[in-house]
């Protein structure tokens, strides 16, 4: 798990490690694959200046981290650089995406702030899904599949009320492909990088990816939905409109191909809105920059995670 950003580093960068980690064990892991990239102490990384820095993503604790261990404040983000990343990775920021392509191209998300508004989304849409509306890769995500039979569900709802303030509730679709586009925002522009096609458990959590090259997974999802990238050109046109003047950086859209009640394939164009890396990214950047093929997962064994290609 901590050796994944190096798929994404350019040739020649580090990649920063926990302290304790076994270096020369990652540095043949490293060759083994023909990255060329050299792993680092976290407590080293000030050693490296000048050096830019690109984190999964930033947040407030990791800048205090990286200027605790001695990084130079220009290479780390302002307050209000921080504020903006917190504000639009707000789940609500996928209403705005929904509202902004001017087509109800799948039921669009509520946000709900009270039990009793909650309970009756439950009782109207059985299958619905209930997102905090900070959390990623999964988490902070509720299937409810029987809104009576189900006594957790009540205490989760009120905890997470009072701590975020909101849930996101979202209408259960038939689920045929999950899959994201991979972006790039600079200087205001949004550009899609890549497409990365996956699979998710029962909670919306990563199971494993197809790693191919771009062309072929653009392909594979044309075939399904042939009206794609004019939606997608769409959604990159909303993206410019909401998160490009205040974001600079990786942002991955999840998407997802339902079946329509009728057995029409239909598109939600903005399931999530990741304002960081993703696994997406690096399955991506496998296929396309490091010629690979197959499928991509993460196993938790013996309490350690091991990457697997197969």
């Amino acid at each position: 798990m901590r050796l994944l950003p190096a798929w994404l580093a350019p040739a020649g960068s580090f990649v920063a490690v926990p302290d304790d980690a076994p270096i020369d064990e990652d540095s043949r892991w490293l060759s083994d694959r023909h990255l060329d990239v050299t792993p680092i102490p976290m407590s080293q990384i000030a050693d490296l200046d000048p050096c830019r820095i690109h984190p999964w993503g930033w947040d407030a604790t990791l800048r205090h981290q990286l200027s605790a261990l001695g990084v130079s404040p220009q290479f780390l983000p302002t307050d209000e650089q921080l504020e903006w990343i917190r504000h639009l990775s707000h789940r609500r920021v996928t209403i705005a995406v929904h509202r902004a392509l001017g087509e109800a191209f799948s039921p669009c998300p509520m946000e709900l702030t009270t039990p009793d508004d909650v309970s009756a989304f439950m009782e109207s849409h059985p299958g619905c899904y209930l997102k905090m509306p900070w959390s990623g890769s999964g988490k902070g995500i509720y299937r409810v599949i029987d809104p009576h039979g189900d006594n957790h569900v009540p205490r989760w709802i009120d905890g997470a009320l009072r701590r975020q303030g909101s849930l996101l509730c979202e209408v259960g679709l038939d689920r045929v492909q999950d899959f994201a586009i991979e972006c790039q925002i600079d200087n205001g522009k949004t550009l899609l990088t890549g497409y990365s096609v996956f699979d998710s458990d029962f909670h919306s959590q990563f199971g494993a990816g197809r790693v191919a090259p771009k062309e072929e997974l653009h392909q594979f999802l044309l075939n399904q939905y042939p009206a794609l990238d004019q939606v997608v050109d769409n959604v990159l046109t909303a993206i410019d409109s909401i998160i490009a003047p205040h974001y600079h950086g990786p942002l991955g859209i999840d998407m997802m191909l339902y079946k329509r009640e009728n057995g029409e394939i239909a598109l939600n164009p903005c399931v999530e809105v990741n304002l960081r890396m993703t696994m997406g990214m690096v399955t991506a950047a496998m296929g396309d920059r490091h010629h690979l093929r197959g499928h991509f997962k993460i196993e938790n064994t013996s309490s350690r995670y091991h990457t697997l290609l197969q």
